[in-house]
């Protein structure tokens, strides 16, 4: 028994540091990485040993990369809200309903995730390019006189990341949705609230902290997605993502490609910092 009872604080850590070093080698050891490359400069395509803050300075006082953070970001809020909006009434659906279809539903609400983001992305180029289905439609219905060039667009990026991340909202809130107690809205119905008031006052304070989490999981990887705005945006249409890529595999600028990834994940370590704070004060309500 004693020796059981000294074998358990070495298992304790052994769970605590298994991840814990997980989460060192593949993720905070290559972010120090690229902060420290960021800082280098870079000469004829090889990095050197002077540290500077060109890198950063050339990001900010360039006009294109300056349009690809607010571009990047506006796509990031945008799918974050489109998403949360789609979701709530499909997730508090499928929590509630006792239909004995309720496993199907669920099972196409998550279908999609059954293809690869690239194959969704290309069967929203069939219908977004100059002359797919979205084109023949309204010409056919008399809507426009001449077909429109929908893509390469922001717009096109963000109903792509839409509905590519939809099924990942959905299950965030379902799980929020799940923990609250359907005798709570009963209780303030019977005290004389109607469905709106019960609604507004009882559900939806209650699902704040999954909405914010759907949120913050739809425009996390919204910000941080390549292949969607590669093919439904292309070079016109420049994100950081694809910025990203370009500096480090076709410019071989390793120094300005580490600066822009850096500016990313702080950017998004920042956000999410916020939304758990405003998570957990809410919660506390």
């Amino acid at each position: 028994m004693v020796a059981a009872e000294r074998e358990n604080p070495w298992r304790a850590w052994a769970i605590v540091l298994v991840p814990a070093l997980f989460l060192f080698v593949f993720f905070a050891l290559p972010n120090a990485l690229l902060l420290s490359i960021s800082f280098l400069k870079s000469e004829a395509q090889h990095l050197t040993d002077e540290l500077t803050l060109e890198n950063y300075a050339f990001l900010f006082q360039e006009r294109v990369y300056r349009n690809a953070f607010v571009r990047t970001f506006v796509i990031g809020v945008s799918v974050g809200l489109i998403d949360v909006i789609l979701a709530f009434p499909i997730a508090y659906f499928l929590v509630r309903t006792n239909s004995r279809w309720k496993g199907l539903l669920i099972a196409l609400c998550l279908a999609p995730l059954l293809a690869s983001v690239v194959v969704r992305t290309y069967g929203w180029y069939v219908i977004l390019n100059r002359f797919g289905v979205a084109n023949d439609v309204l010409l056919a219905l008399g809507v426009i006189g001449e077909r429109i060039a929908f893509m390469p667009s922001t717009g096109a990026i963000i109903v792509g990341l839409a509905h590519a991340l939809l099924p990942y909202t959905i299950l965030t809130l379902m799980g929020s949705i799940g923990g609250i107690n359907p005798s709570l809205e009963q209780a303030a119905m019977s005290l004389g609230a109607n469905r709106t008031r019960t609604f507004f006052e009882v559900v939806l304070p209650l699902c704040l902290p999954g909405l914010v989490g759907g949120f913050i999981l739809s425009f996390s990887i919204a910000i941080s997605a390549y292949a969607t705005p590669a093919i439904l945006g292309g070079p016109a249409t420049l994100v950081m993502a694809t910025a990203i890529y370009g500096f480090m595999t076709q410019l071989l600028d390793w120094s300005i490609g580490a600066a822009l990834a850096v500016i990313l994940v702080v950017s998004s370590l920042l956000l999410f910092y916020g939304a758990s704070k405003l998570g957990a004060r809410t919660a506390s309500l």
